[in-house]
């Protein structure tokens, strides 16, 4: 999304998702082949704080699809409607924003 269309994502860590007991699985350094692949097609264009935080956000288990982009004043509309579709309240909330590429780095973990 963002090579494409000339911004940054800036990534709120705190705010990702994740699923309950990842921190047990990669203490065991157990994570799927295809995130360490994606690391290397992209992770280049990527500052993290963390070595660990590849693990957790080059995994390929979501099979893409999941991330969207709202303009700022309407995500509150567009997390109720997650809200009342069923979605579990940890995943109805924004994580990151989107703003003009000032550098060669697609995404910023902060």
């Amino acid at each position: 999304m963002c090579e494409g269309s000339g911004v940054s994502a800036v990534v709120k860590f705190d705010k990702v998702p994740v699923i309950d007991g990842l921190g047990h699985y990669l203490d065991q350094q157990c994570f799927p082949g295809g995130t360490a692949r994606n690391w290397n097609s992209y992770g280049s264009k990527v500052r993290l704080l963390s070595g660990e935080q590849q693990y957790i956000l080059a995994d390929p288990q979501t099979s893409g699809g999941l991330l969207v982009a709202v303009l700022e004043e309407r995500a509150f509309e567009f997390e109720e409607r997650l809200r009342a579709s069923g979605l579990p309240e940890k995943y109805c909330h924004a994580f990151g924003y989107l703003k003009r590429r000032e550098n060669g780095l697609l995404i910023t973990v902060v």
